[in-house]
């Protein structure tokens, strides 16, 4: 496999870089000078999304928390896009390439393939620019700037991008890469202007992050930071009369309790990613509804520090307790999930244990059962024993390299944007392990904390940790690049991927590899051979699934929850009542 390099992109929520901005331009030359929100007048459809914290950009590359890819869903397309059930279409694409249209060609003897993009050609910018291959082009080399650029899913298989016409391109790919559909689109990446952004600036760092040119349904024409953000209707939209919508006010309101109120008094429209708390107490609610992603989305685990604390090296400084599998399988057969699951998220959890768990690629990897008396009597022939009666096991005879008396005591991180229901399953899970003799300390630190380089302090690339929990999943179809990501050992240096367990096997390395190619009955029987060696080393612990939980105005018709983050992937197509 081809050596990997990215920045850590993938997170629920991470850095939150500071912005100076205070407002935005509708146009390079005319900023606008607004004090307040535009106010609709006249017979103006007029929504309001409340999100707690401003977006560090309208790029999502640089840094992920999920506001940036809403609000780039308003203002720039890509050449593709992803349904609520994981399904790929077309945007600036006149179709999708595969094998059988003639867009993916396979050399079979180099193990290479080409796919080649042909462009709509009736897609403009908001300055009445056309959308070409231009921008495509200009969009790679920036990405791929081996200074400036970033790493994005599937960069290391493409040898070259090259235009072929004013619309249309070709990737030449160096191995099979089966995510090439979303390569340039999804949830994660824009075409950007080619004669509007400054590609000196670098991908990260240019001012069309902030002030950028749209070719999506909307145009940004105001952004007071801390306070809101005002999107109009994009009178060059390809797809007029859409949107339905005349504007979007996107307003920063960071107390969930606040959200949850304008909700409920009809002062809101949208409100993303609630938890299950507010959930139920819309319940009944005569002006806001709740809206389920078909599947579920995310995926809550335990991860475990398999090297010692404060290293990254599992081989040389394993970890004094967890780096016996006999003691992680005892962790897992010690919570019961169903009861977190029923009590603390009212329902809206399901128990999981492998990643595999949504079509097209589910596993049958068997249920471990919740048997505390099994759990202890694990700890027991691992030598760990609690000799003194203060109900903490020591090791007396470990194998993990601990010395005698050692004591079974570790920190449990969380992060604190998620909200209550997961602070609960943390105390929880504290206690349940503190019934079979492990102490577990609780903290809860800010995701940026968590989940930040390890240069910066980020706890866990520094491997500063002995087990946390927090949920993330992948998003479309497509596992592959999300399971390199999480288990390959290209991943576990930091910085390079977020194998943040130090996992480290070659059976699944390999698997891994096998994962990249077209043929669809290959990859399930693969995905499946890592499901069941993930379920026998237990290098994390699976606990349940989550759907994306969006509140919506009743007043608001066409909202659909996606398992791909974005409830504004159809914002065109959203209409009042």
């Amino acid at each position: 496999m081809f050596t990997k390099k990215r920045t850590l992109l993938f997170l629920t929520l991470a850095v939150i870089f500071s912005l100076t901005i205070v407002s935005c331009s509708p146009t390079p030359a005319q900023p606008s000078a607004t004090e307040g929100p535009a106010s609709p007048t006249g017979s103006e459809k007029s929504i309001t999304i409340v999100i707690p914290e401003d977006p560090p950009s309208f790029n999502p590359m640089v840094a992920d928390t999920g506001y940036d890819a809403l609000v780039m869903e308003l203002v720039l397309l890509g050449m593709a896009d992803v349904d609520p059930n994981g399904n790929v279409f077309p945007e600036l694409a006149a179709d999708l390439p595969t094998v059988e249209n003639g867009g993916v060609t396979i050399d079979d003897d180099a193990g290479t393939m080409s796919v080649t993009w042909t462009m709509r050609d009736d897609i403009l910018w908001q300055d009445g620019n056309q959308v070409t291959a231009d921008d495509v082009l200009f969009t790679w080399n920036a990405i791929s700037d081996p200074v400036n650029g970033t790493w994005i899913p599937g960069i290391d298989y493409i040898d070259s991008v090259e235009q072929l016409s004013q619309n249309s391109f070709i990737v030449n790919y160096n191995s099979i890469y089966p995510g090439y559909l979303t390569q340039f689109g999804g949830e994660q990446i824009a075409i950007w202007p080619a004669h509007y952004c400054n590609i000196e600036q670098g991908f990260l760092a240019w001012d069309c992050g902030r002030e950028p040119l749209s070719d999506g349904p909307f145009v940004l024409h105001d952004w007071v930071l801390g306070d809101h953000m005002t999107f109009h209707k994009n009178d060059n939209y390809y797809l007029a009369p859409k949107p339905e919508l005349d504007q979007v006010l996107v307003q920063i309101v960071p107390d969930d309790a606040v959200r949850k109120t304008m909700m409920l008094n009809g002062d809101a429209d949208i409100d993303m990613w609630i938890n299950a708390n507010t959930a139920k107490d819309l319940e009944g609610s005569e002006k806001a509804k709740v809206s389920l992603s078909p599947t579920d989305r995310w995926v809550m685990r335990l991860y475990f520090n398999l090297a010692q604390k404060g290293t990254v090296d599992p081989i040389a400084y394993p970890h004094p307790i967890l780096s016996d599998v006999n003691v992680r399988r005892a962790i897992r057969s010690a919570v019961d999930v169903d009861t977190i699951t029923s009590e603390i998220f009212h329902g809206l959890a399901t128990p999981a244990w492998t990643e595999f768990f949504r079509a097209p690629y589910q596993c049958a990897v068997p249920r471990p059962a919740y048997d505390p008396e099994g759990a202890k009597a694990m700890l027991e022939k691992a030598g760990w024993t609690d000799s003194d009666g203060d109900g903490v096991r020591e090791c007396h005879g470990c194998s993990t390299g601990a010395p005698e008396g050692y004591a079974m005591e570790m920190e449990f991180i969380t992060y604190a944007e998620f909200g209550e229901p997961l602070e609960l399953t943390q105390q929880l899970i504290a206690e349940m392990l503190g019934e079979i003799g492990i102490k577990m300390n609780i903290t809860v630190v800010e995701g940026s904390i968590l989940w930040d380089q390890a240069e910066n302090g980020g706890i866990e690339q520094s491997g500063n940790f002995d087990i946390d929990i927090w949920d993330d999943g992948y998003a479309g179809v497509d596992p592959t690049d999300y399971i390199w990501e999480l288990y390959s050992q290209e991943a576990l240096v930091p910085g390079d991927g977020y194998n943040v367990m130090r996992y480290d096997n070659a059976e699944v390395d390999a698997l891994i590899d096998e994962a990249y190619t077209l043929d669809e009955a290959s990859r399930k029987k693969t995905f499946c051979a890592i499901a069941d060696q993930i379920n026998e080393d237990v290098p994390l612990v699976h606990l349940f699934t989550t759907p994306n939980l969006e509140a919506y105005s009743a007043r608001l018709v066409g909202v659909q929850s996606t398992v791909n983050d974005l409830v504004t992937w159809n914002i065109a197509d959203w209409t009042l009542k």
